[in-house]
């Protein structure tokens, strides 16, 4: 079998991936071992907060400033064409301060992010109440980034997945990579369990996984698994209109009045499961940000991988094996970045990866350093 572009992992990233490319006119083949959407991707948050996750890294904000603005543009195409709404909201997010360290901290913040260009605004503690009544009524203040929005990643991904295969996509659930065949520094294909799938090009977008694919010439520990714990409630009225960071949390609320409250970061390899621990922190984070959730039923939890890497900017490119692409190592910013990696793999593809992202995102950093 022979596809133009096999893409290997079947989240965010990899449907995201496989549809900018497919509306290029590239035919591709998308491999899950489970079912899309299975691990990260669908137990994210959907937090499109990049004034509020990188506001100290000059290109890791404008990265996800620029991706915010795809997944603006993704969500209209997405219901213009197919009807579906990905729940993109620019909600806004706040970040509290519940003592004068983190007031302080926020002043620090509020002008970093104006140097940069960021709208934002600082909020003293009676706008809090004004406009966040549910907030912790000890907090001293707030900076409130209006642009920032978030999605419904469970819709975001069904969506993507659909307009993948309206564009001809193909998916094959239940394939396990087993290996990347590689042959005279040119990438050939996968080795499947039962068989050898070939093709000329290859994107490994397998999250927390993609290291640990022979074939690839990175190091094992070049991505690596973040645990993170979630819950989530119901309140009636929604708790939040915006995102809400604070107390080392967060809390996002639907508009159905769903709440979902994170998140731990836990590096302890690829051991699953919610703890008696990593829970109580999620409570306890949360609840510092709204003590009416201490009366809350919790309804699920769950936890996921995210994947890490040493620098903490994602992996995005072409690897030096001629085709053999990378799209992974997003960290908690994945469904931020999910739209412009698409982009920035596209790119690749036809060798336009001369830009400045490009260059800081490419694999090939960490491939130098090897021994």
């Amino acid at each position: 079998m022979h596809g133009d572009v096999i893409v290997v992992g079947g989240g965010l990233m990899g449907c995201c991936v496989a549809y900018r490319l497919a509306k290029d006119g590239a035919d591709v083949v998308v491999l899950e071992r489970s079912v899309p959407g299975a691990e990260a991707s669908s137990a994210a948050a959907g937090i499109l907060g990049p004034s509020v996750e990188s506001f100290d890294d000059a290109l890791a904000l404008q990265l996800g400033r620029k991706s915010r603005e795809l997944h603006a543009e993704l969500a209209e195409e997405l219901d213009e064409y197919f009807g579906v709404d990905v729940g993109f909201r620019r909600c806004g997010v706040v970040k509290v301060a519940l003592n004068p360290a983190e007031l302080e901290e926020l002043e620090q913040q509020a002008e970093r992010l104006r140097v940069q260009g960021v709208r934002c605004q600082k909020w003293t503690s009676e706008d809090l109440v004004r406009e966040e009544p549910s907030i912790h009524p000890d907090a001293l203040g707030a900076l409130s980034m209006a642009e920032d929005a978030q999605v419904d990643p469970r819709k975001l991904l069904s969506a993507v997945a659909l307009g993948a295969e309206r564009e001809g996509v193909s998916f094959r659930t239940g394939s396990t990579v087993r290996s990347i065949e590689v042959s005279n520094g040119q990438v050939r294909g996968v080795q499947l369990a039962d068989q050898t799938l070939h093709g000329d090009r290859v994107v490994v977008a397998a999250g927390s996984w993609t290291t640990q694919i022979p074939g690839l010439p990175l190091e094992p520990d070049t991505i690596y698994p973040v645990r993170g714990q979630m819950i989530t409630t119901q309140t009636r009225p929604p708790l939040f209109r915006r995102v809400v960071f604070g107390a080392g949390g967060y809390v996002v609320t639907r508009p159905d009045g769903r709440v979902l409250c994170g998140s731990t970061m836990e590096r302890v390899g690829f051991s699953r499961g919610n703890t008696f621990g990593g829970l109580a922190d999620v409570i306890d984070k949360a609840a510092r940000i709204s003590p009416s959730l201490r009366e809350a039923v919790v309804e699920s939890h769950w936890s996921s991988f995210r994947p890490g890497t040493p620098d903490g900017l994602p992996l995005v490119g072409e690897t030096q094996v001629e085709g053999l692409f990378v799209a992974s190592g997003h960290y908690r910013n994945g469904i931020l970045l999910a739209p412009l990696t698409a982009e920035l793999i596209a790119d690749a593809i036809r060798g336009e990866s001369d830009s400045r992202e490009a260059q800081a995102l490419s694999p090939r950093r960490f491939e130098e350093t090897r021994t």
